[in-house]
Protein backbone atom coordinates (compact mmCIF):
# COMPACT_ATOMS: atom_id res chain seq x y z
CA UNK A 1 0.00 0.00 0.00
CA UNK A 2 1.32 3.43 -0.97
CA UNK A 3 1.47 5.89 1.91
CA UNK A 4 1.22 9.41 0.52
CA UNK A 5 -1.35 11.15 2.73
CA UNK A 6 -1.65 11.37 6.49
CA UNK A 7 -4.95 9.49 6.30
CA UNK A 8 -3.13 6.56 4.65
CA UNK A 9 -1.38 5.88 7.96
CA UNK A 10 -2.96 3.42 10.37
CA UNK A 11 -4.33 4.97 13.59
CA UNK A 12 -2.03 4.55 16.58
CA UNK A 13 0.91 3.27 14.52
CA UNK A 14 4.45 4.63 14.44
CA UNK A 15 6.26 5.09 11.14
CA UNK A 16 9.84 5.90 10.23
CA UNK A 17 9.91 9.33 8.59
CA UNK A 18 12.67 8.11 6.30
CA UNK A 19 10.59 5.10 5.30
CA UNK A 20 7.61 7.30 4.47
CA UNK A 21 9.75 9.56 2.31
CA UNK A 22 11.04 6.51 0.46
CA UNK A 23 7.45 5.43 -0.16
CA UNK A 24 6.67 8.76 -1.74
CA UNK A 25 5.17 10.86 1.06
CA UNK A 26 5.87 14.50 0.28
CA UNK A 27 7.99 16.47 2.79
CA UNK A 28 5.13 18.98 2.94
CA UNK A 29 2.83 16.30 4.35
CA UNK A 30 5.46 15.18 6.85
CA UNK A 31 5.91 18.78 8.00
CA UNK A 32 2.17 19.48 8.24
CA UNK A 33 0.06 19.54 11.39
CA UNK A 34 -1.56 16.30 10.20
CA UNK A 35 1.58 14.46 11.29
CA UNK A 36 2.77 14.11 14.89
CA UNK A 37 6.43 13.47 15.75
CA UNK A 38 6.58 11.95 19.25
CA UNK A 39 10.30 11.22 18.93
CA UNK A 40 12.91 12.24 16.38
CA UNK A 41 12.80 10.17 13.19
CA UNK A 42 9.36 8.67 13.81
CA UNK A 43 5.83 9.91 13.33
CA UNK A 44 2.16 9.02 13.45
CA UNK A 45 -1.17 10.52 12.51
CA UNK A 46 -1.86 13.64 14.56
CA UNK A 47 -5.57 12.81 14.83
CA UNK A 48 -4.84 9.26 16.02
CA UNK A 49 -1.35 9.36 17.57
CA UNK A 50 0.62 6.37 18.75
CA UNK A 51 -0.01 5.69 22.46
CA UNK A 52 2.77 6.46 24.90
CA UNK A 53 3.43 2.79 25.61
CA UNK A 54 4.17 2.17 21.92
CA UNK A 55 6.51 5.16 21.70
CA UNK A 56 8.28 4.04 24.88
CA UNK A 57 8.72 0.54 23.44
CA UNK A 58 10.35 2.06 20.35
CA UNK A 59 12.75 4.00 22.58
CA UNK A 60 13.63 0.91 24.58
CA UNK A 61 14.08 -1.52 21.71
CA UNK A 62 15.25 0.61 18.76
CA UNK A 63 16.53 4.05 19.75
CA UNK A 64 18.22 3.23 23.08
CA UNK A 65 18.33 -0.58 23.35
CA UNK A 66 18.64 -1.87 26.89
CA UNK A 67 17.40 1.34 28.46
CA UNK A 68 14.81 1.55 31.22
CA UNK A 69 11.89 3.96 30.82
CA UNK A 70 12.22 6.42 33.69
CA UNK A 71 11.42 9.80 35.22
CA UNK A 72 8.19 11.52 34.09
CA UNK A 73 7.61 9.06 31.22
CA UNK A 74 7.53 6.14 33.65
CA UNK A 75 5.31 8.16 36.00
CA UNK A 76 2.81 8.81 33.20
CA UNK A 77 2.80 5.14 32.15
CA UNK A 78 2.15 4.25 35.79
CA UNK A 79 -0.94 6.48 35.69
CA UNK A 80 0.29 8.82 38.42
CA UNK A 81 -1.49 12.20 38.69
CA UNK A 82 1.14 14.55 37.26
CA UNK A 83 1.16 18.28 36.54
CA UNK A 84 0.34 18.81 32.85
CA UNK A 85 3.83 20.06 32.02
CA UNK A 86 5.32 16.66 32.94
CA UNK A 87 3.04 14.75 30.56
CA UNK A 88 3.15 13.98 26.87
CA UNK A 89 0.07 16.16 26.34
CA UNK A 90 1.91 19.02 28.01
CA UNK A 91 4.88 18.71 25.67
CA UNK A 92 7.26 16.88 28.01
CA UNK A 93 10.09 14.88 26.40
CA UNK A 94 10.47 11.14 26.79
CA UNK A 95 12.89 9.89 29.44
CA UNK A 96 14.93 6.71 29.69
CA UNK A 97 17.97 5.66 31.72
CA UNK A 98 21.04 3.58 30.83
CA UNK A 99 23.95 2.31 32.89
CA UNK A 100 26.73 4.83 33.30
CA UNK A 101 30.06 3.76 31.84
CA UNK A 102 33.58 4.74 32.84
CA UNK A 103 33.71 7.10 29.86
CA UNK A 104 30.64 9.09 30.92
CA UNK A 105 31.51 12.60 32.07
CA UNK A 106 28.11 14.25 31.86
CA UNK A 107 26.85 13.32 35.31
CA UNK A 108 23.34 11.92 35.42
CA UNK A 109 22.28 13.11 31.98
CA UNK A 110 24.15 11.56 29.08
CA UNK A 111 22.46 13.11 26.06
CA UNK A 112 19.40 15.15 25.32
CA UNK A 113 17.28 15.72 22.25
CA UNK A 114 14.20 17.90 22.04
CA UNK A 115 11.94 14.85 22.35
CA UNK A 116 14.14 12.37 24.25
CA UNK A 117 16.34 12.68 27.33
CA UNK A 118 18.73 9.81 28.06
CA UNK A 119 19.94 9.66 31.66
CA UNK A 120 22.87 7.63 32.95
CA UNK A 121 22.99 5.97 36.37
CA UNK A 122 25.29 3.62 38.26
CA UNK A 123 22.39 1.24 38.97
CA UNK A 124 19.40 0.37 36.84
CA UNK A 125 16.52 -1.00 38.94
CA UNK A 126 13.47 -1.92 36.90
CA UNK A 127 10.06 -3.53 37.00
CA UNK A 128 7.77 -4.70 34.20
CA UNK A 129 4.70 -2.87 32.97
CA UNK A 130 2.84 -3.63 29.72
CA UNK A 131 5.90 -5.22 28.15
CA UNK A 132 8.24 -2.41 29.18
CA UNK A 133 11.13 -2.27 31.62
CA UNK A 134 10.42 0.81 33.73
CA UNK A 135 11.88 2.33 36.87
CA UNK A 136 10.00 1.16 40.02
CA UNK A 137 7.31 3.61 41.20
CA UNK A 138 8.95 5.00 44.34
CA UNK A 139 12.28 5.47 42.57
CA UNK A 140 10.39 7.29 39.79
CA UNK A 141 9.05 9.76 42.35
CA UNK A 142 12.55 10.33 43.67
CA UNK A 143 13.74 11.00 40.10
CA UNK A 144 11.13 13.71 39.45
CA UNK A 145 10.85 15.14 42.97
CA UNK A 146 12.27 18.52 41.96
CA UNK A 147 9.29 18.97 39.60
CA UNK A 148 6.64 18.13 42.21
CA UNK A 149 5.27 19.94 45.24
CA UNK A 150 4.71 18.11 48.52
CA UNK A 151 1.00 17.80 47.71
CA UNK A 152 1.82 16.45 44.23
CA UNK A 153 4.00 13.77 45.81
CA UNK A 154 1.33 12.80 48.34
CA UNK A 155 -1.27 12.58 45.55
CA UNK A 156 1.02 10.21 43.62
CA UNK A 157 1.59 8.04 46.70
CA UNK A 158 -2.15 7.99 47.46
CA UNK A 159 -2.72 6.86 43.88
CA UNK A 160 -0.27 3.99 44.28
CA UNK A 161 -1.89 2.96 47.57
CA UNK A 162 -5.45 2.94 46.15
CA UNK A 163 -6.94 -0.34 44.99
CA UNK A 164 -9.66 1.50 43.03
CA UNK A 165 -9.31 4.49 40.70
CA UNK A 166 -5.59 4.60 41.38
CA UNK A 167 -2.34 4.03 39.51
CA UNK A 168 -1.71 1.20 37.06
CA UNK A 169 0.32 -0.51 39.80
CA UNK A 170 -1.00 -1.01 43.32
CA UNK A 171 1.52 -0.67 46.14
CA UNK A 172 -0.14 -1.19 49.55
CA UNK A 173 0.56 1.60 52.02
CA UNK A 174 2.18 -0.81 54.54
CA UNK A 175 4.77 -1.57 51.83
CA UNK A 176 5.26 2.04 50.75
CA UNK A 177 6.31 3.23 54.20
CA UNK A 178 9.29 0.87 54.65
CA UNK A 179 10.24 1.00 50.95
CA UNK A 180 10.68 4.78 50.93
CA UNK A 181 13.07 4.36 53.84
CA UNK A 182 15.38 2.44 51.51
CA UNK A 183 15.51 5.16 48.86
CA UNK A 184 18.89 6.77 48.35
CA UNK A 185 19.96 9.85 46.45
CA UNK A 186 18.60 13.37 45.88
CA UNK A 187 14.89 13.63 46.61
CA UNK A 188 14.73 10.66 48.98
CA UNK A 189 13.97 12.82 52.02
CA UNK A 190 11.11 14.60 50.24
CA UNK A 191 9.52 11.30 49.19
CA UNK A 192 9.83 9.94 52.74
CA UNK A 193 8.23 13.10 54.12
CA UNK A 194 5.35 12.80 51.65
CA UNK A 195 4.84 9.13 52.56
CA UNK A 196 3.97 10.11 56.14
CA UNK A 197 1.00 12.05 54.72
CA UNK A 198 -0.12 9.31 52.30
CA UNK A 199 -3.32 7.37 52.97
CA UNK A 200 -4.85 4.21 51.55
CA UNK A 201 -8.01 4.12 49.43
CA UNK A 202 -8.05 7.74 48.28
CA UNK A 203 -9.65 7.77 44.85
CA UNK A 204 -8.66 11.11 43.37
CA UNK A 205 -5.78 13.59 43.62
CA UNK A 206 -8.21 16.39 44.48
CA UNK A 207 -9.41 14.39 47.48
CA UNK A 208 -5.76 14.22 48.52
CA UNK A 209 -5.36 17.99 48.17
CA UNK A 210 -8.59 18.62 50.06
CA UNK A 211 -7.51 16.33 52.92
CA UNK A 212 -4.12 18.04 53.18
CA UNK A 213 -5.81 21.45 53.16
CA UNK A 214 -8.10 20.42 56.01
CA UNK A 215 -5.21 19.13 58.09
CA UNK A 216 -3.22 22.32 57.57
CA UNK A 217 -6.17 24.32 58.87
CA UNK A 218 -6.41 22.29 62.05
CA UNK A 219 -9.25 19.91 61.18
CA UNK A 220 -9.11 16.27 62.33
CA UNK A 221 -8.13 13.56 59.86
CA UNK A 222 -11.18 12.84 57.66
CA UNK A 223 -12.23 9.31 56.69
CA UNK A 224 -11.83 8.76 52.92
CA UNK A 225 -14.60 7.15 50.88
CA UNK A 226 -16.97 6.29 53.71
CA UNK A 227 -19.93 4.17 52.62
CA UNK A 228 -23.43 5.20 53.70
CA UNK A 229 -26.51 3.03 53.06
CA UNK A 230 -29.93 4.36 52.15
CA UNK A 231 -32.44 2.23 54.06
CA UNK A 232 -35.37 2.85 51.70
CA UNK A 233 -33.62 1.47 48.60
CA UNK A 234 -30.65 -0.43 49.99
CA UNK A 235 -28.35 1.64 47.79
CA UNK A 236 -24.89 2.53 49.04
CA UNK A 237 -23.36 5.95 48.55
CA UNK A 238 -19.73 6.94 49.07
CA UNK A 239 -18.72 10.15 50.85
CA UNK A 240 -15.41 11.45 49.48
CA UNK A 241 -14.15 12.73 52.85
CA UNK A 242 -16.21 12.22 55.97
CA UNK A 243 -16.30 13.27 59.60
CA UNK A 244 -18.61 10.50 60.88
CA UNK A 245 -18.87 11.61 64.52
CA UNK A 246 -19.81 15.15 63.51
CA UNK A 247 -21.83 13.88 60.51
CA UNK A 248 -20.11 16.27 58.11
CA UNK A 249 -19.55 15.17 54.51
CA UNK A 250 -16.92 16.95 52.42
CA UNK A 251 -17.39 16.46 48.69
CA UNK A 252 -15.03 17.75 46.02
CA UNK A 253 -16.85 18.61 42.78
CA UNK A 254 -14.69 18.30 39.67
CA UNK A 255 -15.69 19.38 36.16
CA UNK A 256 -16.96 15.82 35.66
CA UNK A 257 -19.53 16.35 38.42
CA UNK A 258 -20.77 19.50 36.69
CA UNK A 259 -20.75 18.33 33.06
CA UNK A 260 -21.83 14.70 33.43
CA UNK A 261 -25.61 14.74 33.85
CA UNK A 262 -25.74 11.24 35.28
CA UNK A 263 -23.10 12.09 37.87
CA UNK A 264 -24.90 15.34 38.70
CA UNK A 265 -28.18 13.48 39.30
CA UNK A 266 -26.39 10.91 41.44
CA UNK A 267 -24.86 13.72 43.51
CA UNK A 268 -28.30 15.27 44.03
CA UNK A 269 -29.68 11.95 45.25
CA UNK A 270 -26.70 11.44 47.57
CA UNK A 271 -27.17 14.93 49.02
CA UNK A 272 -30.83 14.17 49.72
CA UNK A 273 -29.99 10.85 51.40
CA UNK A 274 -27.27 12.40 53.55
CA UNK A 275 -29.53 15.24 54.68
CA UNK A 276 -32.24 12.72 55.60
CA UNK A 277 -29.66 10.85 57.69
CA UNK A 278 -28.71 14.03 59.52
CA UNK A 279 -25.48 14.83 57.70
CA UNK A 280 -24.26 18.30 56.73
CA UNK A 281 -22.80 18.35 53.22
CA UNK A 282 -20.06 20.84 52.29
CA UNK A 283 -19.24 20.83 48.58
CA UNK A 284 -15.90 22.22 47.43
CA UNK A 285 -14.49 23.12 44.02
CA UNK A 286 -11.06 24.02 42.71
CA UNK A 287 -11.77 27.66 43.60
CA UNK A 288 -12.04 26.65 47.27
CA UNK A 289 -8.62 25.01 47.16
CA UNK A 290 -7.08 28.14 45.65
CA UNK A 291 -8.79 30.47 48.14
CA UNK A 292 -10.02 28.33 51.05
CA UNK A 293 -11.21 30.99 53.52
CA UNK A 294 -14.94 30.57 52.80
CA UNK A 295 -14.69 26.77 52.69
CA UNK A 296 -12.91 26.69 56.05
CA UNK A 297 -15.63 28.90 57.54
CA UNK A 298 -18.39 26.65 56.17
CA UNK A 299 -16.71 23.51 57.49
CA UNK A 300 -16.19 25.09 60.90
CA UNK A 301 -19.83 26.16 61.04
CA UNK A 302 -20.90 22.62 60.09
CA UNK A 303 -18.99 21.25 63.08
CA UNK A 304 -16.18 19.39 61.30
CA UNK A 305 -13.66 20.48 63.93
CA UNK A 306 -15.68 18.56 66.53
CA UNK A 307 -15.15 15.13 64.93
CA UNK A 308 -13.39 13.44 67.83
Amino acid sequence: MTLRRATDLLPGRLYSRRGLREQGMHPRVLASDEIATPVAGYCSRADAPAPLVRVALLVQTVLVPGSVISHATAAELLGLPLPLELTRAGGAPLHCTILRTAEDTGGGRRRTRQSLVVHAATALPSSRLRGLAITPPLEVLRQIVSKLSHDDLVACLDSLAARRHGAAVHVPLPLILPDVGRLRGPGSVAVRRAATDARAEVWSPMETRTRLLLRRHGFPEPTPNLRVREEATGRTFVIGLAYPAAKVAVEYDSEEHRLNRRQWQKDLHKNEVLHQLGWSVVRLSVADLLDPADAIARLTAAGARNDL
